[in-house]
This record gives C-alpha cells, structure tokens and sequence, in this order.
C-alpha cells in the first residue's frame, strides 16, 4: 500500500525497512507528511474519546507533559487542576510522576517505543496544590502516534490505607 501510494516499487519499501537503502528527500518529506496527517487524527480522537468518558481520566503530551484533555470523571473530581488543560507541567511534577519522569532507564524505554504500561498509588502528581489530594490508584498507558507520545491516564480513587508508591511496569514485550 505505502509503495503504491509513493507511486515506488515494494521491493524499494522493503530496502528502506531494513535499513538497505533509504528514499529520497523528497519521498522522506511525503512519508513525514503522511504519518502527521494519520496521526493529528488519531490524537484528536484521543482526546475526544477521553473528553466524552464518565470515568476519571486523563491524556498528557510526553513532550514537556502537556495536559491535552480531561473526561467528565476527572473534571468533576478536580475541576481546578481542569483549569491547567493546555499547559505543560513538566517543572511541576512530585511524587511518583517527578520520580518516573527523572528516571532514566523508564524514559530510554518511553523514548524506544518499549514501554506499554506503569501503574501506581498517588495523593497528589504535581506541586500545584488547586484541589483537595485524593488517594487514587493509577494506570497509565504510553502511545505513539507518529512523532509524538502520548500518556493517557486512568485513576481510580481508593482508601487512605493503600500504599503510595509505583507498583507495576510493563514493557511491550511483557503484555500477553
């Protein structure tokens, strides 16, 4: 399909898919604005999707951690962290967010495309202190959508007595 698309032979896709050949400036310019068109529509259907859910929910930009979008549940539980959609909170982050942002080896397997799913127990994920902490758990599943990530967050608030902390990691390769 790509190959008839570029108008190029398949045999000269597959040269460029194991590292053989590569195509043109050109062709290259087309592929780029191929994937960025696919996946501007693709993003906007994130954030529609998470918008429209009655659960709590939320979806972030890994680039600077932009909060793109808030579902009703998250709304309603903290309207005034709602009010930040559009900003970047990378400089605000604490607890288990500072602490999975700064490490390293996690962000090597974000960047590689490895990392599926981290989960954990939170009072708060930011230093910007606009409503009453709740202990939630956490899930967050990590996307690609051409050259960007995107972190797509579900919470769920739970008793006083859960642990804080990040309680599980799973790369691409652990899912089953």
């Amino acid at each position: 399909a790509l190959a008839d698309m570029l108008g190029v032979s398949q045999a000269a896709v597959s040269y460029w898919e194991t590292g053989r050949d590569r195509p043109s400036a050109e062709l290259a310019k087309r592929i780029d604005d191929m994937i960025a068109s696919s996946s501007v529509g693709e993003v906007t259907l994130e954030r529609v999707f998470t918008e429209r859910q009655p659960g709590v929910m939320a979806l972030y930009d890994l680039d600077g951690i932009r909060f793109m979008a808030a579902s009703r549940g998250y709304r309603a539980l903290w309207p005034g962290m709602y009010q930040l959609q559009g900003k970047s909170l990378e400089r605000h982050l604490v607890n288990e967010s500072g602490l999975m942002l700064a490490n390293q080896a996690l962000r090597r397997d974000v960047d590689a495309g490895k990392l599926a799913l981290v989960s954990g127990v939170s009072d708060r994920h930011t230093d910007i202190v606009v409503d009453i902490a709740v202990r939630h758990e956490w899930t967050i599943r990590i996307r690609r959508f051409g050259p960007r990530t995107l972190l797509s967050i579900s919470y769920d608030p739970c008793a006083e007595t859960v642990p804080v902390g990040i309680t599980e990691v799973k790369l691409f390769s652990d899912l089953k």
